[in-house]
């Protein structure tokens, strides 16, 4: 046995003084250091519409300032306070570059930090999935950087709502149905609908929903008050506003109710009324 290993041992210094040469002059592995994208690089939906992204620098997480604008919301730069809101539906994310904190409403986010790119500021997805009505799915299959961002203004009773606010050439802010008493009417009046109701300067508005049963003629009643109301104010307070007020237009088709105040108003009735026939299509 003690033979035997001894040969063993001797083989294997020999192999070894034979492979040894061989190795050395093998070349080294090159290192290539590829060159970091210059542009921002992932793919970004917001409620199934493609966000271009393609003008931002290259960086990981979202870009919120984006995401924001592209869901009807905002962004604003605090420059005493060193902090940045970004303006959601129904909330609001906030970035305190000082203190390195990011909270949703009050809660600061644990263990989340903002990015800063070139003054573009980009947060994880944690971070907006955080936010109460809105989903964040990454999608990495086939080597494609994908994330799809679902939000409350998803409902297609809102996509129609921004629809004819476009169209009318409104100016109004979108409002949460649990408001609409603010303007005289009754939120439980609606099955579903988008509220949008103007600042002080401005009379445009706009509604569109389902109409609870027997709930027209109440809701009717409030929103002939509602008008009534904005053509005192604009008949001596920005009176060029008046005409457009007069020629508020209120219609009810199969269920469905649409109230606007604004500049095309009679365009969005007719847009209001082909999106309910093909409803029924």
């Amino acid at each position: 046995m003690r033979h035997s290993y001894q040969y063993a041992a001797a083989a294997a210094v020999l192999a070894g003084s034979l492979l040894a040469p061989a190795l050395a002059n093998e070349p080294a592995p090159e290192v290539v250091n590829l060159p970091q994208p210059k542009s921002y690089q992932r793919i970004l939906t917001v409620n199934g519409q493609e966000v271009d992204a393609s003008a931002l620098p290259y960086a990981q997480g979202l870009p919120m300032r984006l995401i924001a604008e592209a869901d009807h919301g905002n962004a604003l730069w605090l420059e005493e306070e060193n902090e940045s809101i970004f303006y959601l539906q129904g909330a609001q994310i906030r970035v305190n570059y000082g203190e390195n904190t990011v909270s949703v409403g009050d809660t600061v986010l644990e263990g989340i930090t903002a990015q800063v790119v070139d003054g573009v500021t980009f947060l994880p997805e944690a971070a907006l999935a955080a936010v109460e009505g809105y989903t964040v799915d990454q999608n990495l299959a086939l080597d494609v950087d994908r994330v799809d961002i679902i939000t409350p203004n998803n409902a297609p009773v809102v996509k129609l709502g921004y629809e004819l606010m476009e169209i009318s050439n409104a100016n109004a802010n979108r409002t949460g149905l649990d408001l609409l008493e603010y303007y005289g009417i009754n939120p439980e009046s609606f099955t579903e609908a988008a509220a949008f109701f103007p600042m002080n300067i401005s009379p445009d508005t706009l509604l569109v929903g389902r109409l609870a049963d027997g709930s027209e003629e109440e809701v009717k009643a409030g929103l002939e008050a509602y008008r009534q109301q904005q053509a005192d104010t604009f008949s001596w307070y920005l009176s060029q506003n008046l005409p457009k007020v007069e020629d508020a237009k209120l219609v009810v088709k199969d269920g469905w109710l649409l109230f606007v105040i604004a500049e095309h108003s009679d365009e969005a009735v007719t847009a209001f009324e082909a999106w309910v026939a093909a409803q029924n299509s």
